[in-house]
């Protein structure tokens, strides 16, 4: 079970690359538009889940040590700030941090902060935070 010992623990995946088709997929599916139109446009914001969140969460989701229980989780928030568009082929450093961890009404809030940089490059291209909500 997530406790405070568990606060400043990071998981990162390097190298994860903003697939062109797949964030036209994505534009389309969210946009209700067709593929075509999607894949002229930028990136679509929110398929920052698709690099950032997956292979982070999913790192954290599956610690042992951690011990989320999935089928008692609920994701309560996400939030995201662009410092750098994104740009399909773009080749992205990945982290997330467990920022705190606190109970309240019988239920564990894991905060988990987010970033990301094109690899080789020092400037975040956008930072961000989750809210996870964990039945105790």
């Amino acid at each position: 079970m997530p406790d405070s010992s568990h606060v400043g623990r990071r998981y990162t995946a390097a190298g994860q690359v903003v697939d062109a088709q797949g964030a036209a997929r994505f534009a389309a599916a969210v946009a209700g538009g067709d593929l075509e139109a999607a894949a002229l446009g930028e990136v679509p914001p929110t398929y920052a889940a698709v690099y950032c969140l997956f292979p982070t969460l999913g790192q954290i989701f599956l610690d042992p040590e951690v011990g989320i229980r999935l089928d008692g989780m609920v994701h309560g928030e996400q939030e995201f700030t662009w410092h750098q568009a994104v740009q399909a082929g773009d080749v992205l450093d990945v982290s997330a941090t467990i920022a705190g961890i606190a109970e309240k009404r019988g239920r564990q809030y894991i905060t988990v902060e987010l970033e990301a940089r094109r690899t080789g490059a020092g400037e975040p291209v956008l930072s961000g935070r989750a809210l996870l909500l964990v039945a105790a």
